[in-house]
């Protein structure tokens, strides 16, 4: 849940920020808002990074899952003499 809020948030800031900016960049509220875009800029890249990393997490703990059943049943069938 947080995270599509932060998403969100980071989405709704840059649509603010990004005009703030551009207006005339030798204001100090432009390079405020110029700074402001590039930390949320940033916060939205490692926010993506995050989600691609647990995707990749994921499957390698859904790999090893299917590791862990293939080795008991493979047990099971050599305790029990079936093959």
């Amino acid at each position: 849940m947080m995270n599509a809020l932060h998403r969100v948030l980071c989405v709704i800031s840059a649509a603010l920020l990004a005009p703030l900016a551009a207006r005339s960049p030798e204001s100090p509220r432009a390079r405020l808002a110029a700074l402001l875009a590039a930390q949320v800029g940033e916060r939205q890249r490692v926010a993506r990074a995050g989600v691609r990393r647990e995707g990749v997490l994921r499957n390698q703990i859904e790999a090893l899952k299917s590791i862990e059943r293939g080795v008991l049943e493979r047990e099971e069938r050599l305790r029990t003499g079936v093959r």
